[in-house]
């Protein structure tokens, strides 16, 4: 690709990717009055959050394909203006059946946005500056989502939730601007689509993301999810086994033989889930648990971005200078000592307490998350940065679902577990369900209540803290949990390499298993 001004391929960059992960964050909030307005039970409504993420999973592995074949500033246009026409058609829906369609139509042209834009950062910026430059990349992917719930709560509130779509519009223009003054167009090579192997990914890709969208709700071993997923995993394997013995693959999964892109995924996988733990699980406990709105939630996970924002740049210096090792390692220990310290959490900790707490553990995240990225693209060929870009971004879409899943699944199993250990210890009988009951009797008896509807009063206020303490019990195993994971990932961390990590377009001198 033709050496362009750095600061514009970012700005490109970052402009092109920053409104899909806030469209994402922002549909969460805006999703119960999308239900609402057109009176949708829940599992339908959560078609139109998943049907978006299975469109992008479909496309994000074909991106390396149509860069080469039609040139990537011509796909990353298209796409931009795919994506905004998705927009606009979702903020004119008139039923939740078309706002499906219309998120489909955003996710397949989103799902090609960041693969491509981090492939022409990768390609324009001299080795030595890579991690700066990736660092600074990284920065919209850490405040979008802190952002989106006070963005989407205002949104909603004041100007309705068809403006969460409208909002796309002039930050996808001016994006669609830069890109066709700032950035030149790549050689195009005729190349053979590998349509089954295309149909087998886009299969097996989103059965599973279906899959691990419901199994939460409908139970892992619901038939339906049983069935998407052996249909998921059965069409990935044949995609795999296709894509290893095909001459032209729509994806070249060889890059896979690259032992620093194989480290660098598996440690993809540990940072993703120790920002998706927090992501996930810090709105449910505040909004369902505290009682507190989108918007307030959304102001106390804001620190959660900005410590990161710190950090990202100082990490991308750091790995150019020393190498992925030393940022990564201390990201990762720091990420998880705060979110080991996210089990103490309970209803009475202060906000300012907990603002403090996501900031600190969002440096140790921004410390650790590029320098992953970054070195798993540096490790491999240049002509295999595309192919390697896409297969980073789809397997952070998976891991992302799996790690929401798991999490959502074991926190619904701890609740209920732990709601039956505390109930077999408050019995009506045990000296603290004595002392619980007593005293609210005893006030709601001077309010004027009689003794019956006092006394039933009581016991129901009884069960309620039984609930309170079993869900507040359930969040801090899950941190445990996640916490374990990060401290897990910081091992295979020491394998990463001291001093700089290099690239070379000669295959002989890429290091392979």
């Amino acid at each position: 690709m033709p050496q362009t001004a750095e600061w514009k391929i970012l700005l490109v960059a970052i402009s092109g990717t920053f409104m899909v992960i806030l469209d994402q964050t922002i549909m969460n909030i805006a999703l119960p009055h999308i239900m609402a307005v057109f009176n949708v039970a829940t599992d339908h409504a959560q078609l139109i959050v998943s049907a978006y993420m299975m469109a992008s999973a479909i496309t994000t592995p074909a991106a390396a394909f149509l860069c080469l074949r039609f040139g990537t500033k011509r796909v990353f246009m298209l796409s931009q203006a795919g994506f905004l026409l998705g927009s606009i058609l979702c903020g004119i829906c008139w039923d939740a059946n078309s706002l499906i369609v219309f998120r489909i139509l955003q996710g397949l042209s989103g799902g090609l946005l960041s693969p491509i834009a981090m492939t022409m950062l990768f390609l324009n910026v001299p080795p030595g500056e890579r991690g700066k430059a990736m660092g600074s990349f990284g920065i919209p992917m850490m405040l979008a989502p802190a952002i989106g719930p006070t963005l989407g709560g205002y949104l909603v509130d004041y100007l309705g939730w068809r403006m969460c779509f409208y909002v796309n519009v002039p930050v996808v223009l001016i994006a669609i601007l830069m890109c066709f003054l700032w950035i030149e167009e790549t050689p195009m090579t005729p190349a053979r689509f590998d349509v089954k192997g295309f149909a087998l990914a886009a299969m097996g890709f989103s059965s599973l993301l279906y899959a691990l969208s419901y199994a939460p709700s409908w139970g892992w071993d619901d038939l339906r999810v049983l069935g998407l997923l052996i249909v998921g995993v059965i069409s990935l394997l044949s995609w795999i086994i296709m894509e290893l013995r095909s001459e032209q693959p729509m994806l070249d999964l060889h890059v896979f033989k690259n032992r620093g892109f194989s480290l660098g995924i598996g440690l993809t996988f540990i940072t993703t889930i120790g920002l998706f733990s927090a992501v996930f699980l810090l709105p449910l406990f505040l909004q369902n648990v505290r009682g507190l709105t989108a918007m307030r939630t959304g102001i106390i996970l804001i620190p959660g971005a900005i410590g990161a924002m710190i950090t990202m740049p100082i990490s991308g210096w750091l790995y150019d200078k020393i190498g992925p090792k030393i940022p990564v390692i201390a990201g990762l220990i720091i990420t998880g000592m705060a979110t080991l310290w996210l089990q103490t959490l309970d209803v009475t900790t202060p906000d300012s307490q907990l603002m403090w707490l996501l900031f600190y553990r969002s440096l140790g995240i921004g410390l650790a998350m590029m320098p992953v990225m970054t070195y798993a693209l540096a490790t491999v060929s240049q002509k295999m940065t595309a192919q390697a870009s896409s297969v980073l971004n789809v397997s952070r879409t998976v891991f992302a679902s799996l790690g929401i899943a798991a999490f959502a699944t074991l926190l619904s199993n701890f609740e209920k577990t732990n709601f039956a250990v505390i109930s077999q210890m408050l019995t009506p009988d045990s000296v603290e369900a004595m002392r619980i009951i007593s005293t609210v009797q005893v006030v709601l008896m001077q309010a004027g209540q009689t003794l019956e509807a006092a006394k039933q009063s009581a016991v129901y206020i009884l069960y309620q803290y039984a609930n309170l303490r079993a869900v507040v019990a359930a969040f801090g195993k899950e941190y445990v949990i996640a916490a374990v994971v990060i401290f897990i990932g910081a091992l295979p961390a020491l394998l990463l390499p001291w001093g700089r990590v290099g690239k070379s377009d000669d295959p002989a001198d890429v290091s392979t298993w």
